[in-house]
């Protein structure tokens, strides 16, 4: 696939670097490349959304095939996150563990040493809580977004259309 020439080897290099440097690099790289996806997605069923534009304008009933298309527009990075993350039975097993970490340093007397640990078990329990709580977000947003769209009235119709258009003009896509 074209968006991700490259990527494989500039990970492993960060990887073989093993440096934070590299690491960031290849962030950035990632960015680029989920961005250009999103574009060509975008580019892909633009056609299909201007006429889904006018339908919901109209509160006229979308067929499955357009909630889907509005789905990929309003709500695919997410779908597209969720259906491929495959740690988040682990963030939970190691949130626990954090938890049940922090719970034995609340009746502990504290050293500065000890500082130090709880300052990088609150860090581990920061970075461990975030990731959870982004992978839920995005499954709730998809769960509301799909309650939303089959039951759709007038006024959801015109939101979502406006939502469209104002992606359709976007200088981005």
């Amino acid at each position: 696939m074209e968006y991700l020439k490259g990527m494989s080897q500039a990970m492993k290099q960060a990887q073989a670097d093993n440096t934070s440097a590299s690491y960031g690099f290849v962030a950035t790289e990632l960015v680029k490349s989920k961005d250009e996806v999103r574009q060509a997605i975008e580019q892909a069923t633009a056609g299909a959304i201007a006429g889904i534009v006018g339908k919901l304008e109209n509160n006229q009933p979308l067929t499955e095939d357009e909630k889907q298309t509005v789905k990929l527009w309003v709500v695919g990075d997410a779908e597209g996150y969720v259906k491929s993350e495959n740690n988040f039975q682990d963030w939970l097993v190691e949130y626990r563990r954090l938890m049940d970490v922090i719970t034995a340093w609340e009746s502990k007397t504290t050293s500065i040493q000890g500082l130090v640990e709880v300052h990088g078990v609150l860090e581990d329990a920061i970075k461990l809580a975030d990731a959870v709580a982004h992978y839920l977000e995005d499954r709730e947003r998809v769960a509301r977004f799909e309650n939303a769209i089959t039951s759709m009235n007038a006024e959801d119709s015109k939101f979502i259309a406006g939502l469209l258009k104002s992606m359709l003009d976007s200088p981005e896509r």
